[in-house]
């Protein structure tokens, strides 16, 4: 049975959490302030069929960010890798996926510790008790300790920040004259206050089992790959391969958006997806954005490798951050802008600044 948090337990962190509220990331919190609120399962994620009893639950645009899901039907049970950001996102793409099938849920794989991947879990591990929430040993020691943009400590660090961003948002709602502009804050602001009180009842299930070197599962018929291949988004991360029908799901190791390096490690990130490049898949079901074919891997490392190149080659020549900052964005956007600029979260002007100075700080500054 899935390990779960009361609710005491985790507001017990909010002390903390209030001296460390400036360690949140805007981008990993609030990323599309265009979106509007959903207000049906079909308006948060959209079930697509990649392959046989394969799916992808895209999620939409939304102010407060989900993650997709690939949803892997077996003869005797159903396969969830990742959970999203929330209770009721998870429970959205369960009625989706129990449309196409009643079988119960068997196990929910977490790809990465990152809030918006996760926190979903209790969902599926209340719906029995036999249920097994699965990742790498890694993750499951970043979903417990203090540090990065998720783990059970971070609940508390978003519950501390989340008044003053609801805040924000009455202000600028108060002010807006366009309304046009005052719809979208109003929905935004709904979308935060109803996020606060989710947060508030969370009972966050970790997981019951983990891997730390690649593992063949066979659920119900269906062969399963998890592969652990080094460190990238993460220094956890999870891929999770179905070598018959050709199918990758990469969480955030491999997504159709801008990356966001934070918590990542970009020179290992690059090795790590030559060797994710080396498996025969066909379909990639990525973290964020739409399902992509393999030779999305290239365009997406090539970005990683041009970036981590440029910088170091800058600051070598003298370069400050700020110069790099100025400069190194107009130099690889030819390439990388529009493919970087599909949607309107993640977008390449947004997170090309924040990507400079992480690379600086984790390979130059350490060299």
């Amino acid at each position: 049975m899935a390990r779960q948090w009361t609710r005491r337990q985790v507001l017990a962190q909010a002390g903390i959490a209030v001296a460390a509220i400036h360690t949140l990331d805007p981008h990993e919190l609030c990323c599309a302030p265009g979106a509007e609120a959903a207000t049906h399962e079909k308006d948060l994620f959209e079930l697509k069929k990649v392959g046989d009893g394969i799916y992808a639950a895209i999620a939409a645009p939304a102010y407060k960010v989900n993650c997709n899901a690939a949803v892997i039907v077996t003869n005797d049970g159903v396969v969830v890798v990742d959970s999203h950001s929330k209770p009721s996102a998870a429970r959205a793409v369960y009625k989706q996926i129990q449309a196409v099938t009643k079988q119960p849920i068997r196990k929910i794989v977490n790809t990465h510790f990152h809030w918006d991947h996760w926190q979903g879990n209790e969902v599926y591990a209340a719906s029995s008790q036999s249920v097994e929430v699965v990742t790498t040993e890694r993750t499951k020691e970043n979903l417990t300790k203090d540090g990065g943009n998720g783990g059970v400590p971070f609940i508390a660090k978003q519950m501390a920040a989340l008044p003053a961003e609801i805040q924000k948002l009455k202000d600028e709602a108060a002010r807006a004259s366009d309304a046009q502009a005052k719809a979208r804050i109003e929905s935004n602001l709904r979308q935060a206050e109803a996020y606060l009180e989710e947060l508030k009842k969370m009972n966050p299930a970790l997981p019951t089992r983990t891997v730390s070197a690649t593992q063949k599962l066979t659920e119900g018929g269906r062969e399963i790959q998890l592969h652990v291949l080094g460190r990238a988004h993460t220094d956890g991360d999870l891929f999770i391969y179905l070598p018959k029908e050709k199918v990758i799901a990469t969480g955030d190791a491999l997504i159709d958006w801008m990356p966001f390096l934070n918590d990542g490690y970009p020179e290992d990130w690059v090795t790590t997806l030559d060797s994710l490049e080396r498996l025969d898949f066909a379909h990639i079901i990525p973290g964020h954005g739409e399902v992509a074919p393999k030779s999305h891997l290239a365009f997406f490392r090539g970005y990683l490798s041009d970036l981590i190149t440029g910088v170091k080659k800058a600051a070598a020549d003298g370069a400050t951050l700020d110069d790099i900052k100025a400069k190194l964005p107009d130099q690889l956007a030819p390439k990388y802008e529009r493919g970087m600029t599909k949607y309107p979260l993640g977008q390449f002007r947004d997170r090309i600044g924040l990507n400079i100075e992480m690379v600086y700080k984790k390979v130059v500054q350490k060299a």
